[in-house]
């Protein structure tokens, strides 16, 4: 996925990178701790350029207007709500995987990523590896500078087009080690690719990385697919076809372990975004309630339909349709 053929301009980053940057951005305002996303970083390399370009999704706007009254939008609110559980989870299973001796972080499709510089004392003896598109990683470094966001010497960037290039190849020319245990991070990116350079990846992982390493990627669900194809009016759809990064791939529903089993790798946890345990985990309020999604009246007339179709097809499709999964490299 080059930047010509994924709707982005030469020397533009990746539209759906700065989506989830201003959601974590977003999130990272939540007055109250236990809800808040811990990515305070991601508002400083957000500039009004990048906005520019997401313009049409709603938090683009979310960030000029006042949290609260922000957060009244169901479409604002509820994928903050993600980016929170995701954030959150990925940052508790990294700290957990270097404290258990993990010498070097991976991140595929870092986007803008922050974690190389929030946890930089963390993983001031550690490798990091930011690995994504060349434009991206571009726009990136120079928001870092504008910042004044120190990059340290072991974070290293890696260019890469994941529908072309050999993760291997890419890896070994900026250093990584394979004897050494990896943590990896594949955050946002698995539905956008085909079924083949998933497993691709998935099996790179497993066959260049030590015993112990381990991975955390999110992913969609196939039915998840077939909704948003079923129901092109659905805002997800409408701005990722929009900006010619279409979700185009889910696991084969009630079979993700064997997925990740034939791809060399052992499944170890599974939270779904949409579950009672995510809610628990991380929407919990300090005095108890959860930091649910927007109440209000019945939708409009002219997506009436449409809402009553999808909480149907939720209800009758066995499916994750949107979850985290954490995965590891067995003994050989």
């Amino acid at each position: 996925m080059n930047s010509a053929s994924i709707g982005f301009g030469p020397g533009q980053p990746s539209r759906t990178s700065i989506v989830v940057a201003a959601l974590r951005a977003f999130g990272a305002r939540e007055p109250d701790p236990a809800v808040r996303n811990p990515d305070t970083l991601a508002e400083r390399l957000i500039s009004p350029a990048e906005l520019q370009l997401i313009t049409e999704h709603p938090i683009a706007q979310a960030l000029h207007d006042d949290y609260q009254k922000a957060r009244r939008k169901r479409e604002v609110a509820g994928m903050s709500n993600l980016l929170l559980i995701r954030t959150r989870f990925i940052d508790e299973h990294m700290q957990r995987a270097v404290a258990d001796g993990a010498a070097q972080v991976v991140i595929l499709g870092a986007g803008f990523d922050t974690r190389a510089y929030r946890f930089a004392d963390l993983l001031r003896n550690k490798k990091v590896f930011e690995v994504d598109y060349r434009s991206t990683q571009e726009v990136k470094k120079r928001r870092l500078a504008d910042a004044s966001i120190h990059t340290p010497a072991h974070v290293h960037f890696a260019e890469i087009d994941f529908k072309k290039d050999v993760l291997r190849e890419v890896l070994g020319n900026a250093g990584y080690q394979p004897a050494d245990k990896t943590f990896f991070i594949w955050e946002g990116v698995s539905m956008y690719l085909t079924e083949d350079a998933v497993r691709e990846t998935l099996r790179t992982i497993s066959r260049y990385s030590a015993p112990g390493s381990s991975l955390v990627m999110d992913f969609a669900g196939r039915a998840m697919i077939e909704l948003l194809q079923n129901f092109p009016e659905l805002s997800q759809h409408n701005y990722t076809t929009h900006w010619g990064e279409p979700w185009i791939f889910g696991l084969p529903d009630t079979r993700e372990r064997e997925f990740f089993r034939e791809c060399g790798l052992e499944l170890r946890e599974i939270l779904t975004f949409f579950g009672r345990e995510a809610a628990n985990r991380y929407l919990t309020r300090s005095d108890g309630t959860k930091l649910g999604g927007v109440r209000g009246g019945p939708p409009p007339r002219r997506q009436l339909s449409t809402t009553v179709r999808v909480i149907w097809t939720f209800l009758t499709r066995r499916s994750k349709w949107y979850a985290l999964a954490k995965l590891d490299v067995p003994a050989s």
